[in-house]
């Protein structure tokens, strides 16, 4: 810097500020980010671009009603800035989204969040076509699903490894080959069909289930 007086800055001066800063949020070094933004506001405080910096350095720290403030003093210095002013609007909405989001887990009323956090039971039996155990992790039976998952695959080993044998012209499948071949086909076919059945009507129970329980009644209440 040429000068620490503020009056004295020039124009070279403060874009190098401005470049400086860039840097340091593209690489989120976040420290020397905020040590630059002070400075800008210290050497530019009537410049829109320090302010909606300084917003930016806020955001990237995840205060986002002080980035708020930061982005409507930008829009104030110079409200025809269409950039500073999306990025208000934009804080906005996530600071509107956060307090109904609040007040809706504060209330009890979820209603407002199916389809977010609720599970389609068609597509959980979709998935567990693909492969058994899918649909039960898409329900969060993880450990279930895990089970479905490893048995699916030995199961299918096993009959690959019977109908690789009936292929291959050199020799005969042995007995234990014949045994557990038999045993995959068809435990993978009974699996596959329970596995499909099993998770649409987990979908089902998910669906039906409140994400929270209601408060229980004081005892004694209303006796």
């Amino acid at each position: 810097m040429n000068s620490d007086n503020p009056q004295q800055m020039g124009e070279m001066d403060l874009e190098a500020l401005y470049e400086k800063l860039h840097t340091a949020l593209h690489y989120q070094r976040i420290e020397e980010a905020e040590e630059t933004a002070r400075r800008l506001l210290q050497v530019a405080p009537r410049s829109t671009t320090s302010w909606e910096l300084w917003g930016e350095v806020l955001l990237s720290q995840g205060k986002i009603e002080e980035a708020s403030d930061a982005f409507k003093k930008a829009v104030e210095l110079e409200p025809a800035n269409a950039d500073a002013e999306r990025k208000y609007a934009s804080v906005q909405l996530d600071l509107q989204q956060a307090k109904w989001q609040r007040e809706a887990l504060e209330s009890g009323d979820l209603s407002q969040f199916r389809g977010v956090a609720d599970k389609e039971p068609a597509t959980a039996a979709a998935r567990s076509a693909l492969f058994p155990g899918l649909g039960q992790v898409y329900n969060g039976e993880y450990e279930k699903g895990l089970i479905m998952f490893v048995v699916g695959m030995a199961l299918l080993i096993a009959a690959v490894q019977l109908v690789v044998a009936w292929l291959s012209p050199e020799q005969s499948p042995s007995g234990l080959v014949t045994f557990f071949g038999y045993l995959g086909l068809f435990g993978g076919i009974a699996l596959y069909v329970f596995g499909v059945y099993d998770a649409y009507r987990g979908g089902q129970q998910e669906e039906d289930q409140p994400l929270i329980s209601p408060p229980s009644e004081p005892e004694g209440k209303g006796d």
